[in-house]
């Protein structure tokens, strides 16, 4: 009977974990359709030209942005466990000093292979060493990957990064930046060997919502179970001898 009272309890937390999973799922899914409905929106109020002025994320979030300004290569990082079509390899991140202001902004310039034989061997990507027209998509961040323990602050002269956090690197780096960062457009952009073919977020609505459609299932299985093995235990316990005087 106890076993059986164990196994109750345990496909209840499965039910109760499958059916939280999806409706996780259904929550990115929401978020990916969300931003792509900024991107749209922006996409028709034409390009953005950043100068110099400070600006607040919020303001051109989405926007198409166009600005002039030179590398700084010494402050580039790297963002590990970035796939492109299937092969493991980096996000690379540089900051510009916007032309004519002291203010500088983070440009994701696009995507590069991993050496096979070293994953930490960090890769040597060409840089424009002279001003440099740059359009693309503003962002707040960058999204996130599953840290599965608590990393370090990075520390001087550490360039491959787990994930980006905007606020650790303005103390990483020094440097004044604009609150959002730059995701570079293929179109115009220089031949330095990084890809630059990003996703949009129609393909990743329907992957989160097919991954929640089978978490669903999943749990709405598990709850079968669940009822079927109360059941039985209710059977049993009708059935079992009354000990009593």
């Amino acid at each position: 009977m106890m076993s059986r009272m164990l196994a109750i309890v345990a496909m209840a937390l499965v039910t109760a974990l499958t059916a939280s999973l999806g409706q996780w799922q259904m929550r990115r899914a929401a978020e990916k359709r969300a931003q792509q409905s900024v991107l749209e929106r922006a996409a028709q109020a034409g390009p953005y030209a950043l100068d110099g002025r400070p600006l607040a994320a919020g303001q051109i979030s989405g926007r198409l942005v166009q600005l002039q300004g030179r590398f700084i290569p010494d402050d580039t990082i790297f963002i590990d466990n970035r796939t492109h079509q299937g092969v493991a390899g980096f996000y690379v991140l540089t900051p510009v000093k916007i032309k004519d202001s002291s203010l500088h902004v983070l440009v994701l310039r696009g995507w590069i292979a991993r050496d096979v034989q070293d994953r930490n061997r960090l890769p040597m990507v060409k840089t424009p060493a002279d001003d440099v027209q740059i359009a693309g998509i503003a962002e707040p961040t960058l999204e996130r990957t599953l840290e599965l323990k608590a990393m370090p602050e990075p520390q001087p002269g550490d360039r491959l990064w787990q994930n980006f956090d905007p606020d650790v690197y303005r103390r990483w780096s020094g440097l004044d930046l604009q609150p959002f960062i730059i995701r570079q457009s293929a179109a115009g952009s220089p031949d330095d060997g990084l890809v630059r073919e990003w996703r949009t977020a129609g393909p990743d609505v329907d992957k989160h919502r097919g991954y929640a459609l089978q978490w669903f299932v999943m749990s709405a299985a598990a709850a079968a179970v669940t009822l079927y093995l109360m059941y039985l235990a209710r059977r049993d316990s009708r059935k079992a001898p009354d000990h009593a005087d």
